[in-house]
């Protein structure tokens, strides 16, 4: 008999604790199944206008038991609850509950007008955001004024534009709902070229046509401070920026050929320094627009935008000094300011402080 007295407690013990676990693991389902039932009851209360108990019979699923949309809807009918109740302290403490763990909610339309007031009496925008940003360039050299080794008559000139890229981070911090100032640190590479047509006239035969193809490869550090106005059509938000940009030169690279004749090979080199015959800093003006699409925490940018350069971006005081350019390749700087079209995309992480407006 005492031998079999312990094999019996060992099997309650092993019963026990699969009844336990058991129950640790259902308990959580009867939990939201219980929740769900109160929300239901909730939205009766509040439709017959029983609105008094609504906060207390909801508040202990707030913590565990609803899922994301019911626990949004359960805020919804605690705050209104307190509207209709004239209790206006705790419909605003519960706003601001609501919109700190739901920050990036969005009115639809269906919302009670009360509820729909309160909510847009707040800022809903995010305080800042910053995040990374990469894209593509084609740039655009603007000839302000031609220089030529030979008559200017005899000589006709073309600009090329060139890819490039651009990578970087933007720091965006907004004023008021519609209105962002936008800060933006840029490593940019530019590319672009001049294509130089010279006739010489030779005596007792034809003219002879030498053509010059110059490449530059310019490598910049930019700062671009834009304000951007952003507006919303449909479930896409758009937005238009405008602003100015300063860029310090890192690097400069030319690359000259010349070719006499068809039936000669051209003459040419690899990219060399060409650093000291180009200006330290630039300056250009910028327009552009795009669309900002929400993710969670933060948007999804796609930006276009123009940079107009401001500057002529050759030292006119050197523009002689290269003789190598000058009697091997026939090639001298035209001033000339450099004009970019970029597009850009980016992930802005958003960061929320909701605060009552005045």
């Amino acid at each position: 008999m005492p031998s079999y007295i312990p094999k019996r407690s060992g099997i309650i013990k092993a019963v026990l604790l699969v009844a336990g676990l058991w129950l640790c693991l259902i308990s959580p389902v009867f939990s939201q199944d219980d929740c769900a039932v109160k929300i239901q009851e909730a939205q009766k209360l509040y439709d017959q206008g029983l609105i008094e108990g609504i906060p207390q019979m909801l508040a202990p699923c707030l913590e565990e038991g609803f899922t994301r949309a019911q626990k949004i809807e359960a805020y919804k009918l605690i705050i209104l609850s307190y509207v209709l109740d004239d209790n206006q302290f705790e419909a605003e403490k519960t706003m601001v509950e609501f919109l700190r763990k739901y920050p990036e909610y969005e009115l639809m339309p269906n919302d009670p007008i009360e509820f729909e007031y309160l909510f847009e009496s707040y800022r809903t925008t995010s305080v800042f955001s910053f995040g990374p940003i990469i894209g593509f360039n084609l740039t655009d050299p603007h000839i302000l004024e031609p220089f030529t080794l030979f008559d200017k008559e005899q000589t006709s000139t073309k600009n090329l534009m060139k890819p490039g890229f651009n990578v970087g981070a933007g720091f965006g911090r907004y004023f008021g709902r519609k209105l962002l100032l936008n800060l933006e640190f840029k490593f940019v590479s530019n590319s672009y070229s001049f294509e130089d047509a010279i006739r010489i006239p030779v005596a007792g035969s034809n003219d002879a046509i030498n053509t010059i193809t110059y490449r530059e490869r310019l490598r910049k550090l930019e700062l671009p401070l834009t304000l951007v106005y952003e507006f919303t059509l449909g479930k896409t938000h758009y937005f238009v920026r405008g602003g100015f940009s300063a860029a310090k030169i890192t690097s400069v690279a030319g690359h000259p050929s010349r070719k006499y004749s068809e039936e000669l090979p051209a003459l040419t080199s690899d990219y060399e320094d060409i650093s000291d015959y180009r200006k330290n800093i630039l300056y250009g003006g910028i327009v552009g627009a795009g669309v900002r699409y929400k993710v969670p925490r933060g948007m999804v940018m796609l930006d276009l935008r123009v940079n107009i350069g401001l500057k002529n971006i050759v030292r006119a005081d050197r523009r002689y000094d290269n003789q190598n350019y000058l009697t091997k390749y026939y090639y001298l700087d035209d001033d000339f300011t450099i004009n970019t079209v970029s597009l850009s995309a980016g992930y802005y992480f958003s960061f929320y402080k909701p605060k009552k407006q005045r």
